[in-house]
């Protein structure tokens, strides 16, 4: 997916690092969305990965089947012209 991140060329990016378990997996896995332009923005994916895969037992307790959880990270791009 394409995205317009207008910004001074050393300013801060965020990107949301998120882990996942799927019934299917038998083992976790990470994956990485962004850059994103804010620190809510790169939250907000982590929130949604949670949220979506959450899934609640007989008891009301989050499932250890299929799970997510994940943190945000920050960093500086360094942009330079790819070759033709």
């Amino acid at each position: 997916m394409a995205r317009s991140i207008g910004m001074a060329a050393d300013a801060t990016v965020f990107r949301a690092v998120i882990t996942k378990k799927y019934k299917r997996n038998k083992e976790p896995f990470t994956t990485y969305e962004g850059p994103y332009g804010s620190a809510g923005a790169a939250r907000a994916r982590v929130t949604f990965w949670q949220n979506y895969l959450a899934e609640l037992d007989d008891n009301g307790n989050v499932s250890t089947e299929q799970w997510a959880t994940g943190h945000v990270e920050s960093g500086t791009v360094a942009w330079n012209r790819y070759p033709r």
